[in-house]
């Protein structure tokens, strides 16, 4: 894989800013994150968990905690050189752990590997402890919309 410079470098610039600052993407401003770390192929970013992003339960939905891993897999392959736009073919989510509403979460991506048409990255979301919430895997595929960054 081949680094993209431009883009590690902008988000460089952006480290513990808004994840929504300057993205088009309404679900991205929606989840409210904040971006903590970019290199090629690995994006870290932190989210508040709200109440409203919780079960009757009063935990974190296995929806939210899925979007949040799909967003930042799909975000990381910005990282590195592709010339399409990717779009979410397979995601598998694996729940170990939930959070509650004011808990810090860590979403941490990292893409294994990247070819003409399928993309396969993991992410992995974190309480403030350190402690494994929730793994993901996902398989990507290109789109005909050329990236224009």
């Amino acid at each position: 894989m081949t680094p993209n410079e431009p883009i590690i470098a902008f988000l460089n610039q952006n480290l513990n800013k808004k994840i929504a600052d300057g993205n088009p993407n309404p679900i991205t401003t929606w989840l409210d994150g904040t971006l903590l770390k970019a290199s090629a192929g690995s994006i870290t970013a932190e989210f508040i968990v709200r109440e409203d992003q919780c079960n009757h339960a009063q935990v974190m939905h296995g929806g939210i905690i899925t979007t949040i891993l799909d967003e930042i897999m799909g975000m990381t392959l910005i990282t590195v050189k592709i010339d399409h736009l990717f779009v979410t073919i397979n995601l598998h989510v694996d729940f170990l752990f939930g959070a509650k509403a004011g808990e810090k979460v860590t979403a941490v991506s990292e893409v294994y590997r990247v070819g003409k048409k399928i993309a396969n990255v993991e992410a992995k979301l974190y309480n403030a402890e350190g402690k494994l919430l929730a793994k993901s895997t996902s398989n990507l595929a290109a789109t005909s919309i050329p990236v224009n960054f």
